[in-house]
């Protein structure tokens, strides 16, 4: 996590400057974690511990765990309120994504599978994409991290990848290592809006 918190320090996005992040109590991640299908994986722990959250107006929203319960607690009253990715995509767009809301593309069964397989707990946009799409840092029951990409236009694209991860699992992937691929694009040295 030290590298993580050095290129916070040193990052110098040309959207947004990084905002401080609470770091987590022992408290507040057992309360978050109440929240989520799957056990928290012991780096995310250390992530909230000692870093928070990665959070900018409009790039990051990485979130601290005392957002992240923020959050939750805003979308308690709608159908699709959990920390699962297909949940959190329609978070991202306002609670408003039909795709998934009237299971265009999955079934309920389907949503309701993969969100608990697959909690997030953040995400990221890039102005080039014209803000049309996120990319969503989401991890599974063995404490692996990937990083799934949506745009609004190819939501059956993320589908497709989604039902293949059920089956398959997440690559053995840690959360630094997703963290410093998502900083790498947001600088524009790998980024896919190029």
């Amino acid at each position: 996590m030290q590298e993580i918190k050095n290129r916070i320090a040193l990052c110098e996005l040309e959207y947004d400057e990084i905002q401080e992040s609470t770091l987590a109590s022992d408290e507040e991640i057992q309360e978050l974690a109440s929240y989520f299908t799957q056990p928290l994986p012991k780096e995310l722990i250390t992530f909230y511990k000692t870093i928070g959250g990665i959070e900018s107006d409009e790039t990051f929203s990485i979130f601290s765990v005392e957002n992240l319960l923020n959050q939750i607690q805003e979308r308690t009253n709608l159908k699709h309120n959990s920390t699962g990715i297909i949940d959190m995509i329609i978070a991202f767009w306002g609670n408003d994504r039909p795709e998934f809301q009237e299971y265009k593309f999955l079934t309920e069964e389907q949503t309701q599978k993969i969100n608990e397989a697959f909690p997030c707990i953040g995400w990221m946009m890039s102005e080039e994409d014209i803000n049309e799409s996120g990319e969503y840092v989401i991890f599974d029951k063995n404490g692996n991290f990937a990083n799934i990409y949506c745009h609004q236009d190819k939501i059956k694209s993320t589908v497709n990848q989604l039902l293949g991860l059920l089956e398959s699992g997440l690559p053995g992937r840690s959360l630094e290592n997703v963290l410093e691929e998502l900083f790498e694009r947001a600088e524009g040295n790998l980024s896919r809006w190029d």
